[in-house]
């Protein structure tokens, strides 16, 4: 795992405004899973969308879901040359989630993020996820609401700029 630009990644979140909740979530490169299941205190599962193969590409959409509804709108792509052959049939099962999927294959990762983003109604990441015979690109959109409603944001009318 490489060392991560703690500081730099601090400056980004304050600079924009992100609130701590929300720095938390885009800044954790552990399993998403596990984070939100402790979150909101139950467990959360992976619902696979929508599942293509176009162009030499997996193309992956699903929810992460429990009680509050869909927590987490993921969309992948990952690229069938720079993956694994086991890797990719665990994802082609569509039964767990990609970080799931690289911890049990126990493949030694990198996460880089691109990009964060928020709004009134959700906040948001990209990020890859790269090993030897892995590459993975994420996006991740975190609607606000049921993290409201657990208490872990704040509302709308409580300071959330545009």
């Amino acid at each position: 795992m490489e060392e991560l630009d703690f500081q730099g990644l601090l400056d980004q979140f304050n600079t924009q405004g992100f609130e701590r909740g929300e720095q938390v979530v885009l800044g954790h490169f552990g399993t998403v899973q596990t984070l939100l299941s402790l979150i909101f205190g139950e467990p959360v599962r992976v619902r696979l969308v929508d599942q293509q193969y176009r162009d030499g590409d997996i193309l992956r959409t699903v929810h992460l879901v429990c009680g509050a509804g869909a927590v987490c709108h993921a969309t992948t792509r990952i690229p069938l040359a720079k993956n694994r052959p086991d890797i990719l049939r665990d994802i082609a099962s569509g039964r767990l989630g990609l970080g799931q999927i690289v911890a049990v294959h126990q493949v030694p990762s990198r996460r880089d993020l691109a990009d964060v983003g928020r709004s009134h109604h959700a906040f948001w990441r990209s990020y890859t996820i790269e090993g030897p015979e892995l590459r993975l690109e994420i996006y991740e959109c975190f609607p606000r609401q049921p993290f409201e409603e657990a208490g872990w944001l704040r509302g709308e009318n409580e300071g959330v700029s545009p």
